[in-house]
């Protein structure tokens, strides 16, 4: 959608509430590209969330009195009135009080990743860096005493999940400096250097691991009544049902119900077995067992660095139909490089890394697709072409580096809406097929796999946090559906246990994007143009569903 360079009063209050959310969250910020909040660390006490709550409410009662005339500003009221909902629904879901990972989705772990990605083009990035390390230890013990409110309310972590915890930070704190926070390199050439560098050290050692080191020992603490693998959920928690409500809205955007969303999930999972042994026949697999076990297996078929080879051969193909599939701005190529040891050592994904804009002259990091060399996850097997497809072109870099690209777009809708990015990037596999970029049956069959992966996280999403189910089940459910490796696996299942509702998002979006896709052909007939139709849905930003159909609608009616 066109953006025009008038800052009306609705652009006026997305700008102050991109601030206030990228005040409270700078590693967000960080992550969304945008240096201006690379000094700060988040603010995590309770009186802070009381504060931004009080915040959101002004700004969502100042945008219930605005309406826009222009398209372009409708678009970004609706953006407004969305984050606010979600980002109170956040707030009042309190996470933090009862969150515990080894993972970099939450608690300590980001701060690691957080510097690991972190580059230092100048001295006042490196300043940046520094003062941000300063001020990380009081962010800490902000999550240590929300841990400790948790425990007064009854709301406890899962105590799988803090064993993974107290392992993590009992081996990051053997390091004395952990790897991650040396990872940035101050600016070649800077005088200030061999000081700067003792002092990041002296900080890391002085503050931050003490602060890590108290965060442990409550965990340990909490070990003892932390809440069972066998009912490990919302569920479980006082006020889980309305908790785990808000996350399903936070997550599509869209009036839906766990019932619903479990029962879509399970009906998408037959009609993709079913593609799967139309798939696998031809290859000898001839049911669900042996397509799992082929998919599991095809992850040592590659060494580390042959696989990051054939991602960026899978890359550099879509890239060379990117003008097939959307007009322009086209971002950049996407790099494809391992990602920081500290990440991969998690067994995190490959996933992809936004462009981080840089100061006048001084660049920051491209978009970049983050390959784990050091553990097996997804994308290193038959499934290689899919995520690299998804997290990268037509997937997310074609998604969000394109945004930063786009004139006048405001700041808001650059951050990611979780239904709408991961929706479209899940779409961005199954285009990728209709383009015929998927090298072989095999490579297809992993993208159906990937496929099969996210909607088998939306039905144990939907079973531990509205049914009860236990860890273990959830699991089990994984390992006999999906083939990926088991480690990884039972990874995904904690993550839907450290972020509720996250995994209804992807196939949610993508059925979305494909309803509104089908309704514009039959509006359009021959006159539909998929090019324009992935202008319509990108080109406004990261938007929720009800804002995308308005979107879609408004440029694919006939006058």
């Amino acid at each position: 959608m066109q953006q025009t360079n008038h800052k009306s009063p609705i652009r006026e209050i997305a700008d102050e509430l991109v601030h206030r959310l990228l005040t409270a969250d700078p590693f967000g910020a960080s992550t969304l590209g945008v240096r201006e909040y690379d000094r700060l660390a988040p603010a995590a006490s309770a009186q802070a969330a009381v504060d931004l709550d009080a915040d959101l409410a002004v700004l969502a009662d100042r945008a219930t009195g605005l309406s826009g005339a222009e398209s372009a500003d409708r678009v970004t009221l609706g953006v407004v009135r969305s984050a606010c909902e979600r980002e109170r629904a956040s707030i009042a879901n309190a996470d933090a009080e009862c969150t515990a990972t080894a993972t970099p989705f939450a608690g300590p772990p980001t701060l690691l990743a957080v510097a690991a990605r972190t580059t230092l083009p100048d001295t006042q990035a490196a300043d940046d860096y520094l003062a941000r390390l300063s001020g990380a230890a009081a962010w800490i013990d902000a999550k240590t005493d929300r841990l400790r409110d948790g425990r007064a309310k009854g709301r406890l972590p899962v105590a799988e999940l803090v064993d993974h915890a107290v392992g993590w930070a009992d081996r990051v704190l053997a390091e004395g400096v952990p790897t991650a926070f040396a990872t940035p390199v101050p600016p070649q050439g800077w005088a200030g250097a061999s000081g700067w560098r003792t002092q990041v050290e002296d900080t890391v050692k002085d503050a931050i691991m003490p602060a890590l080191a108290r965060w442990r020992d409550l965990l340990t603490e909490l070990r003892p009544i932390a809440r069972s693998a066998e009912r490990p959920g919302r569920c479980a928690l006082p006020g889980g049902e309305a908790d785990y409500t808000r996350d399903i809205a936070m997550h599509t955007t869209l009036p839906l119900t766990a019932q619903q969303l479990h029962r879509t999930g399970l009906e998408t999972i037959e009609e993709l077995e079913a593609r799967a042994r139309e798939l696998g026949s031809p290859l000898g697999l001839n049911d669900r067992d042996a397509i799992v076990a082929a998919l599991r297996a095809s992850v040592s078929e590659r060494t580390a660095e042959q696989a990051i080879v054939a991602a960026r051969e899978a890359i550099a193909r879509a890239e060379a139909i990117a003008p097939r599939l959307m007009p322009g701005p086209l971002p950049p190529p996407c790099g494809v490089e391992p990602m920081p040891e500290t990440v991969g050592a998690s067994g995190m994904a490959p996933h992809y890394v936004r462009p981080q804009r840089g100061r006048g002259v001084a660049g920051g990091r491209p978009g970049t697709y983050w390959f784990n060399t050091m553990r097996p996850t997804a994308g290193a097997g038959w499934d290689l072409e899919a995520i690299a497809f998804h997290e990268a072109v037509p997937g997310h870099h074609s998604q969000h580096a394109r945004a930063q690209l786009i004139e006048g777009l405001p700041l808001l809708q650059q951050m990611s809406i979780t239904v709408h990015s991961e929706g479209w990037a899940l779409y961005a596999e199954e285009l990728a097929g209709e383009f015929g970029l998927y090298s072989d049956a095999r490579a297809e069959l992993g993208a159906v796999s990937m496929a099969m992966h996210r909607t088998a996280r939306m039905v144990i999403d939907t079973g531990l946090h509205a049914f009860g189910w236990s860890r273990a089940r959830a699991i089990e459910f994984m390992l006999t559906r999906v083939g990926l490796p088991e480690g990884f696996l039972v990874n995904e299942v904690d993550r839907c246990l450290t972020i509720p509702g996250q995994a209804l998002a992807y196939l949610t979006g993508k059925r979305e994007i494909v309803r509104l896709r089908a309704a514009a052909q039959r509006r359009l007939g021959a006159e539909f143009d998929l090019r324009k139709f992935h202008a319509a849905v990108l080109g406004s930003g990261s938007v929720p569903m009800p804002v995308l159909e308005e979107i879609v609608t408004e440029a694919t009616t006939k006058p």
